[in-house]
């Protein structure tokens, strides 16, 4: 069985631009290679996947209710740095790094 990199399963080309899968349409071993929270949730290590926004760039994980978590980036499917629904995609592990530095070079 010939493995591909995360990167390679998630994105592909489509009118000259890449596009990216959404988490409910990943297979379970795409799913495999989605990034982890790193947040606190209930006094424990949050676990769930790591989305970011298309429009903004916000990351974090998506929670049913506000401040569950504290690196949530997503009530249900809505951005809560832009208030953009439908736009979030899963970050992979492998990439999760660059999406922190990056979103963090903005911060003043």
């Amino acid at each position: 069985m010939v493995r591909i990199a995360p990167s390679e399963r998630s994105h592909w080309m489509r009118g000259g631009r890449l596009n990216q899968k959404r988490h409910i349409d990943m297979t379970e071993d795409e799913k495999e290679n989605v990034a982890s929270c790193p947040g606190q949730k209930a006094g424990h290590l949050c676990k769930n996947p790591v989305f970011r926004c298309t429009e903004c760039g916000n990351y974090g994980c998506a929670q049913e209710v506000t401040d569950k978590c504290s690196e949530q980036g997503f009530k249900n499917d809505k951005c809560l740095n832009c208030g953009a629904t439908g736009t979030r995609v899963p970050i992979m592990k492998d990439e999760f790094a660059d999406f922190i530095a990056e979103w963090r070079k903005n911060d003043l």
